[in-house]
């Protein structure tokens, strides 16, 4: 007996491949902003932006991370993931933060002159 996919199953699980391409992509451009948070002296938590583009090991990750970084849309994703930390989101973890949390794991150590400067 074979089955026939519905047309409605066929999109949804395109919908699905899609969506799970795009915060693969996602987490990789930019999953490992947590790393370059810091807290101010007056209690604000805010982006070191330099460390945060310097450090993606690939080059042109980090020049179209130095244009990605002068939107509204960076602004706000960063402006969101910071509100939801606080509490101020909703309770549970969404796909992004779920797979930047298993990249995260795997991000690699700074190593040779990135170490070096990261001890600084």
């Amino acid at each position: 007996m074979v089955l026939k996919r519905s047309s409605k199953d066929h999109t949804e699980e395109l919908s699905s491949l899609v969506s799970e391409a795009f915060v693969r992509l996602f987490v990789e451009l930019v999953g490992h902003y947590p790393l370059h948070i810091t807290e101010t002296a007056a209690g604000a938590r805010e982006l070191q932006r330099d460390s945060f583009r310097k450090s993606h090991p690939s080059r042109g990750v980090r020049q179209f991370l130095q244009l990605f970084m002068e939107t509204q849309m960076f602004a706000g994703f960063i402006q969101d993931k910071e509100l939801r930390k606080g509490g101020a989101g909703s309770g549970g973890k969404g796909l992004f933060e779920t797979r930047a949390a298993e990249y995260l794991e795997s991000y690699p150590e700074p190593t040779g002159m990135n170490r070096f400067l990261k001890g600084l």
